[in-house]
């Protein structure tokens, strides 16, 4: 059910922000690459799709969504490749997608960033559909970006929460977008709504960050509502450390993650234990899905974490991570100026919820333009809220 304080909250955001901005001017050049495919489909098709996409969705929760889709309409969907950045500052081909009414008559912009997926296999450019995308069957145009590790980039390690990297990609991406639609007359506007659930919550408020600190008034923002994120990497570790306990077999691929990029050369027997330990090339190779995962590795973090991740001093490769953790926070050292919203749910059993209490104190008392909701229900279940949230305002709007 749509909390009702959510719907209100959303209405009175589209009350405070109602300009119309001219289309995004195209002056930086060279990073749209390709198109990739494209198929243009209805609303059954999407329907099978997401059915087939994610098995787990709870049927149940999925048919909260239906009543609120337009049935009628159709949607064409566009998979680029383009050129950004990866975390070393190296030039790399990437890919997205790009949803949008077929008709090309859109209400507005949004850059949503897909929930992080521990496989690396059925990704928007390579299905030409997600999730994420579902929001175009309320008119609008939505861009989401596969980020670095998956499409076109799959060969390369997933900067698994890495703010800057993450912000720098998305930004390239839609920078690209415009280019595309540039070459193909619909107008793409300088407004955008930014959002996304779970691990894209580091995106999003990244992407806020980015475009306010280094280019204002390029791309307009007129609100981030970001739900169930992550948006400090050592708070979140550190927090894992104590209730040792993580529905999501997420951290070991962070590890991996910090230790190929920055070239750790970690000693892994001093960060995992058995039987991890002996079988982390296998299970962390990004081909196995959630599910297949949460086989090998259960919550209860002692099963798969060396003792020394639980106690203060660590050992001599914990230490090397935690150092790189710290450098990947968006909850400090800024204040946005576009509305922020947090939604978060204080029974999460993946992003604890005083990582969004921590975001938002911090933020506020920089001065931030920054709010905070709480809900209720495990992290899946409140995603579905989310996402119903999310509709409510957009058929409001």
């Amino acid at each position: 059910m749509i909390k009702l304080h959510h719907f209100f909250y959303f209405c009175m955001l589209l009350t405070s922000s109602c300009t119309k901005y001219m289309d995004f001017p195209v002056t930086d050049k060279g990073r749209f690459v390709e198109v990739l495919k494209e198929n243009t489909f209805g609303f059954s098709y999407m329907i099978e799709s997401i059915k087939s996409l994610y098995p787990s969705l709870d049927e149940s929760q999925f048919n909260k969504i239906l009543p609120l889709l337009d049935t009628s309409a159709s949607v064409t969907s566009t998979a680029i490749s383009y050129l950004t950045l990866d975390p070393r500052g190296n030039e790399i081909l990437a890919s997205g997608l790009i949803m949008r009414p077929a008709n090309g008559q859109s209400k507005g912009l949004l850059i949503f960033f897909p929930s992080a997926k521990i496989d690396k296999y059925n990704v928007g450019s390579e299905t030409l559909m997600t999730f994420e995308g579902v929001l175009s069957f309320f008119g609008y145009t939505v861009i989401i970006p596969d980020l670095l590790g998956y499409g076109v980039s799959k060969q390369v390690e997933y900067p698994f929460l890495f703010s800057d990297n993450t912000a720098r990609v998305a930004y390239d991406m839609h920078l690209s977008a415009a280019e595309y639609f540039s070459t193909t007359g619909l107008p793409f506007p300088r407004e955008v709504t930014l959002g996304g659930y779970s691990m894209a919550g580091m995106g999003v408020v990244s992407l806020h960050r980015y475009i306010e600190q280094n280019h204002p008034g390029n791309i307009i923002i007129r609100e981030s509502i970001t739900g169930g994120g992550i948006y400090d990497l050592g708070l979140a570790v550190d927090l894992f450390s104590e209730i040792k306990y993580c529905e999501s077999p997420f951290v070991p691929f962070i590890f991996k993650s910090l230790d190929y990029w920055y070239d750790l050369n970690l000693n892994y027997s001093e960060v995992f234990i058995e039987p991890l330990l002996s079988h982390r090339d296998e299970w962390l190779n990004g081909t196995h899905s959630r599910a297949e995962m949460l086989t090998f590795i259960q919550p209860d973090m002692t099963t798969y974490m060396h003792p020394d991740f639980f106690t203060k001093e660590k050992n001599a490769s914990l230490r090397k991570i935690d150092s790189c953790l710290r450098l990947h926070s968006v909850a400090k050292g800024w204040a946005p100026q576009s509305p922020l919203t947090l939604i978060h749910s204080r029974d999460d059993d993946m992003a604890p919820p005083a990582i969004a209490q921590y975001t938002y104190d911090n933020l506020s008392k920089a001065g931030g333009n920054i709010s905070l909701i709480w809900g209720s229900g495990d992290h899946l279940t409140h995603g579905v809220e989310y996402y119903l949230a999310m509709m409510a305002y957009l058929l409001a709007r």
